[in-house]
């Protein structure tokens, strides 16, 4: 059996399992008609978020085929996906996912069930990317933010790259420049960037950051000190400078 809730004040879907035993095809058809039901007024469904403590399965084929006609008929209805649990194979479905679904798909523990809905409910157009710049070392990631970023641009491009490289060289050095294609940062932007800088804390060598925003300029020197790395601030026209200084330092 499942649980379904509609908040459609956030245009959020709900669902956990109650008892952890195969799910049916009422089930998943309960699910659908909450979403359609949704979307008769609206053009997409905000979040959908999925809390269990494990994956129960399925009760039969029936309720298999079932659950792939939902997921192909409302992929693209659905902007994001919160996958919230402990269970080791729940952890690792939105990685599996992602790629073949429009939705944002992202994990989150039992723990973090509030932080889900906050993310689920924020609304985010993806009219910013990130250009990772060429030329670089590789214990080096370069990057110029154009447009507004969104936490999806953190999730797809920047984060990737900064893991990757802290896997493969232990510390990473960062250029991240803020040029005059800049044009904001949404709400989950900002959320993405603080919890992934308090992570990861640790794990820069040194941050050279370009931009003529001042008020990006004077964020970057009052955070400075809690991060034990160098950190320089440099102005749009000084960008081979933060080029040298990232790489050799003076």
């Amino acid at each position: 059996m499942i649980q379904v809730e509609l908040d459609k004040k956030e245009g959020v879907v709900i669902i956990r399992p109650e008892e952890m035993v195969g799910l049916t095809q009422t089930d998943f058809q309960q699910v659908t008609d909450r979403i359609d039901d949704y979307l008769k007024d609206h053009e997409h469904l905000q979040g959908l978020i999925i809390i269990a403590e494990s994956f129960p399965g399925w009760e039969d084929f029936s309720a298999f085929t079932s659950h792939i006609k939902l997921i192909k008929d409302h992929h693209k209805a659905i902007n994001k996906v919160a996958v919230v649990s402990d269970s080791p194979l729940l952890t690792t479905a939105p990685h599996i996912v992602d790629p073949f679904v429009n939705a944002r798909v992202r994990h989150f523990t039992l723990s973090e069930i509030h932080e889900a809905k906050t993310w689920a409910a924020l609304e985010e157009k993806r009219s910013g990317r990130f250009v990772v710049l060429d030329d670089y070392p590789e214990d080096v990631v370069a990057v110029r933010a154009e447009g507004t970023i969104t936490a999806a641009d953190y999730e797809d491009t920047l984060i990737p790259a900064i893991e990757k490289t802290i896997s493969s060289q232990g510390k990473v050095k960062l250029l991240y420049w803020c040029g005059e294609e800049f044009e904001g940062f949404s709400l989950g932007a900002m959320w993405d960037d603080a919890r992934f800088g308090l992570m990861h804390l640790g794990d820069f060598a040194k941050i050279a950051f370009v931009s003529d925003i001042e008020w990006l300029r004077l964020s970057m020197k009052l955070f400075a000190p809690l991060i034990p790395a160098p950190i320089h601030v440099f102005h749009n026209a000084e960008i081979k400078m933060a080029k040298r200084w990232v790489i050799e330092g003076y």
